[in-house]
């Protein structure tokens, strides 16, 4: 097998298991039976220690299954389909879905962290072959125009000891740790690292094309489609779901107008859909008089407090 040099290694533990998005996939063809989704200003948790931050958001829901709509409480029963849309996660969360994608029997790696410097993004960690050898590698990030994430290695250090040699030394290949998953979406180009991860996210599957992503503070962004020309017009901060059917806990809702609105808009809507049953009996709802329903809910981490 070809060695892979260090640093492509390295940076791919970066944005290998990263944010609920496949990058450069293509759309399903849109039907009748999608749902419209739009969000605005809502950090969506997407596990106990991850989270995203979504300025905004527009999409669609399509169902797996013909024979039924979107399901909230099965999420392998659609995938959420962006066309317009800028979300972003921060260190923390990066670093705990990293480590993560590597906590499996045999992985060479521990202790990863993430953090950003300036306009890049720093990898830290451990690389265990017999030895343990702390590395650091420092990335700038690009878009290619497949709607790939292309991640170019600009600083690498391994406890001083050369890339090449470290590779050499202890014959770490990137299939030893990736272990069998080829569909990683994983590919090189001269020294950049080529990111397509379609098939590694659990359910609900994400897609979307990214056009551009950056190092803003102390966040990585990643623009969908239109970018700011997508943005929701109505203010607040709300999930919002339109159109054909939608079932949540024993409620369909057939030309679905649901809109999860946050209760405390001095703040982004802190909102986590595997748990959204707990935030939807914390809260209130109203009818409107053509049929539609507007929900009131506290913020997820206030319902911890």
């Amino acid at each position: 097998m070809r060695e892979i040099p260090l640093f492509i290694v390295c940076i791919a533990l970066v944005l290998f298991w990263p944010p609920v998005l496949h990058l450069g996939a293509q759309h399903p063809q849109s039907s009748e039976t999608d749902v419209t989704i739009d969000m605005r200003n809502v950090h969506l948790h997407v596990s106990d220690d991850a989270a995203l931050d979504v300025s905004w958001l527009h999409g669609r829901l399509h169902t797996t299954s013909p024979d039924r709509p979107p399901v909230f409480d099965d999420q392998s029963s659609f995938t959420m389909e962006i066309d317009d849309a800028e979300v972003a996660l921060d260190a923390a969360s990066l670093t705990a879905l990293v480590n993560r994608g590597f906590a499996f029997k045999g992985s060479n790696l521990s202790d990863l962290r993430v953090s950003f410097e300036g306009s890049n993004l720093v990898q830290r960690g451990k690389l265990s072959k017999g030895v343990t050898v702390p590395f650091t590698v420092t990335a700038s990030i690009a878009t290619t125009s497949e709607g790939q994430l292309a991640i170019h290695p600009v600083k690498v250090k391994a406890a001083g000891i050369p890339a090449a040699k470290l590779m050499g030394l202890f014959g770490v290949e990137l299939q030893d740790l990736i272990k069998g998953r080829p569909e990683a979406g994983i590919s090189l180009h001269d020294n950049d690292l080529l990111i397509d991860p379609a098939k590694l996210l659990p359910p609900p599957a994400t897609r979307g094309r990214v056009v551009k992503a950056f190092v803003r503070g102390d966040r990585l962004v990643q623009i969908f489609g239109k970018g700011a020309a997508g943005r929701p017009r109505s203010g607040g901060n709300y999930v919002w779901f339109r159109g054909h059917s939608i079932r949540f806990g024993r409620l369909t809702m057939s030309n679905a107008d649901l809109k999860l609105i946050d209760q405390d808009p001095k703040d982004p809507f802190d909102f986590y859909s595997a748990e959204y049953n707990q935030q939807l009996v914390a809260g209130y709802s109203k009818n409107t008089p053509d049929g539609a329903l507007r929900t009131y809910m506290p913020d997820y981490n206030d319902l911890k407090r």
